[in-house]
């Protein structure tokens, strides 16, 4: 029976564990929101509104910076 290690990803053998975390690293890189400026989350904040009644769902845009 293989040993389970607990890892920052989850439990997994310990084959997989080296790999797993490296994914979930490279994961956190892509996680970069974007630095914006008031008027521009408030701009964001209307979208969010307006296609919540046009769709009748509770909606959340996010801005990531893309390289």
């Amino acid at each position: 029976m293989m040993a389970t290690v607990h890892s920052n990803v989850t439990e997994l053998p310990e084959s997989c564990r080296s790999a797993a975390e490296h994914v979930a690293a490279e994961l956190a890189k892509e996680d970069v929101y974007a630095d914006l400026s008031g008027g521009c989350l408030e701009k964001i904040g209307r979208l969010e509104e307006k296609i919540g009644r046009e769709t009748g769902e509770k909606v959340a845009l996010v801005a990531y910076r893309v390289s």
